[in-house]
């Protein structure tokens, strides 16, 4: 009687031993899926952050911030469901609200025609990189239906527009080197290529029209230049041909008689 009892305890033990072991590991599992979703959710907050510090480098429209902090705002919202005791998190969701009035109450857009050119290549880089970004939060916030298409539309074209201001200052900062080393034909080709693409923007700004001016400008000096040179050439060979013909008529002309 007494065997059964013992091993009766011992199995009671071990299955109580197996479940916790279960809970446990359910337990951790759960934790794990947690640790995983708030981390994923701060490195979409912490790249949204960094597209933020650029808004002092290029104009930023009041949509575009609205659209940025509440995708903040929504990752936040996601993070508490996986940590709804947070403080931090709270705080944090608490001054992104605050952010999100500011914008829509007292934020004024620059102007779009002012735009500050790269000072270098290195910048021009960073720059390209952070509206390629931008635009596919954008792409994904519009998946999402987090934005309807009309402001989708519109902030991917001030995005593009954006990067073709960058590749213009790119394009004629290359074009001056080429004209500096007499490379005329690169010169002109770069030129018309960015002539052709400005053409096709029906709804240029004033930045967008000084600049295609400027390319027209630089293509007839060139071609001034290029007319000049080729009547120069053309005068030097004719002076060259006249001074020989010249000599010949000098050594075949009749000699006098003594």
């Amino acid at each position: 009687m007494l065997f059964p009892l013992i091993f009766a305890l011992v199995g009671l033990l071990l299955f109580v031993l197996i479940g916790y072991n279960i809970i446990q590991q359910y337990k951790q599992k759960i934790e794990a899926e947690k640790r995983i979703a708030i981390s994923k959710q701060r490195a979409v907050i912490t790249e949204v952050d960094e597209l933020l510090l650029n808004a002092t480098r290029m104009p930023f429209s009041k949509s575009l911030l609205l659209i940025l902090q509440h995708r903040i705002r929504n990752a936040l919202l996601l993070m508490i469901q996986s940590s709804p005791n947070s403080v931090p998190i709270r705080d944090h969701l608490k001054n992104t609200d605050a952010q999100i009035q500011q914008v829509r109450n007292n934020y004024t857009p620059p102007d779009e025609s002012i735009f500050r050119a790269p000072e270098n290549d290195k910048e021009a880089l960073q720059l390209l990189q952070v509206t390629k970004k931008i635009r596919a939060v954008l792409r994904s916030e519009h998946a999402k239906g987090k934005i309807n298409t009309e402001i989708f539309v519109a902030e991917d074209h001030r995005l593009e527009i954006m990067q073709l201001k960058i590749n213009l200052e790119n394009g004629i900062k290359r074009i001056f080197e080429a004209k500096l080393a007499k490379q005329f034909g690169s010169a002109n080709q770069m030129i018309n290529k960015l002539l052709k693409i400005l053409v096709s923007i029906t709804d240029k700004d004033s930045y967008l029209e000084k600049k295609q001016a400027q390319l027209t400008s630089i293509k007839n000096e060139i071609k001034t230049y290029l007319v000049k040179t080729s009547d120069k050439e053309l005068k030097a060979l004719q002076e060259k041909e006249k001074e020989k013909k010249d000599d010949l008529d000098v050594l075949f002309q009749d000699k006098k008689k003594w």
